[in-house]
């Protein structure tokens, strides 16, 4: 999520992020009052197709949800969500924060304005305590403490709100359930689409497996994957993401990456490549032993290239019948899972390759999103 990303970027630089300028997009049309959103706001200057856009949902999905609510008859704020100094106007209906904002608004908001905490993650004890968790396995495992990469400061800010929208499924739900406020689930949409690879032969690829993440390699599990895998000689690992970022990682992983025979590390990829495209076609499953998210895009983008999803239930992904279950976030579980869809037969993994397809086609698009944002929107604003 791009609100990782700015914390890394903070912890690493050791300066401030600075935010943009609050926008305003106004109605010709007498307003329905105002409506605040704190997001990011680059995407309604450079576009939610901008190189910076590549592989994440959150670009398209703020500058809908603007869109939507101009439509709507609302004067529409957008600031960036880490802007400390902006006040939200008197006229305000709506305020819509992805973190930290609410509590700090709270005096300053209408008594009648609305505040919804749009959760792209699952509530941060639950995530921070998940990362701490899989480091401690390694220091347990391998005699070393790697650096979190993925620690989110905390707010309070499920307690200030009266709405929550999330974009994961009942996992990600379940981490707000303490703070006893409604919740709507939102699917996440997807930066990309694919044709179905119908020329891959899956009586080939059904052992070659592909593991793709962003930030956090020990968060997003590519260090059970890769302890798995190692351990498995028989099926093969393709890894794509920029894991040399994180150097204590890339250290400690260094034989598995570069010098294990069944083991391939490509490196950060661009999903609307022909590289991509080919990866696709030769494998068949995307494994993915995350420890905590609102919604894995990167999964659901794999699925939408036909890829099937092997996950653990904190990758907030649904796997229906046609994923496969890591029934523990530890190397053993991503064996067990690994095997198990290694022993499916060829039909077997092209129905279920076909079903995940489908499925990610009819939840998770960037016109299902609008829909389902447009119907919320419409129902807050009858209130």
């Amino acid at each position: 999520m791009y609100f990782y990303l700015q914390q890394f970027l903070r912890c690493r630089t050791k300066s401030p992020i600075i935010s943009l300028p609050p926008l305003s997009l106004h109605n010709k049309r007498k307003s329905q009052g105002s409506v605040v959103i704190a997001y990011i706001t680059w995407p309604f200057q450079e576009g939610y197709n901008a190189p910076r856009a590549r592989g994440h949902t959150n670009a398209f999905e703020v500058i809908t949800m603007a869109k939507i609510y101009q439509e709507l008859g609302c004067h529409v704020n957008i600031i960036d969500y880490n802007d400390r100094h902006y006040k939200p106007p008197s006229d305000c209906r709506l305020a819509i924060d992805l973190h930290g904002q609410l509590e700090k608004w709270d005096t300053l908001l209408p008594k009648a304005c609305q505040r919804i905490l749009h959760a792209t993650g699952p509530h941060w004890l639950l995530s921070n305590h998940a990362e701490l968790t899989r480091l401690a396995a390694i220091r347990d495992r391998r005699g070393v403490v790697l650096l979190p990469q993925r620690q989110t400061a905390p707010s309070h800010s499920a307690a200030y709100t009266d709405h929550i929208v999330v974009l994961g499924n009942e996992y990600t739900m379940g981490s707000f359930q303490f703070a006893n406020k409604p919740i709507t689930r939102i699917p996440l949409s997807s930066a990309y689409e694919f044709n179905y690879p119908k020329e891959r032969d899956v009586s080939l690829t059904k052992k070659n497996f592909l593991w793709l993440g962003s930030l956090g390699m020990v968060h997003k599990g590519l260090d059970l994957v890769l302890e798995a895998f190692a351990k498995m000689p028989e099926l093969s690992l393709t890894v794509c993401g920029s894991a040399q970022n994180e150097e204590d990682f890339f250290r400690l992983y260094t034989k598995e990456l570069l010098y294990t025979p069944n083991i391939h590390f490509h490196g950060w990829i661009d999903m609307a490549s022909e590289a991509f495209s080919n990866i696709a076609r030769t494998h068949a499953a995307m494994i993915y032993p995350s420890c905590a998210e609102g919604g894995a895009g990167c999964v659901i983008h794999c699925m939408h290239a036909g890829l099937i999803p092997i996950c653990t239930k904190e990758a907030s992904v649904d796997l229906g019948d046609f994923g496969i279950l890591i029934k523990e976030g530890s190397v053993e579980g991503v064996m067990e899972a690994a095997r198990q869809f290694s022993l499916l037969s060829a039909e077997q993994v092209e129905e279920r390759a076909r079903a995940s397809y489908e499925h990610v086609r009819t939840h998770h698009t960037r016109g299902i999103f609008e829909k389902n944002y447009r119907t919320f929107a419409s129902n807050l604003l009858k209130k």
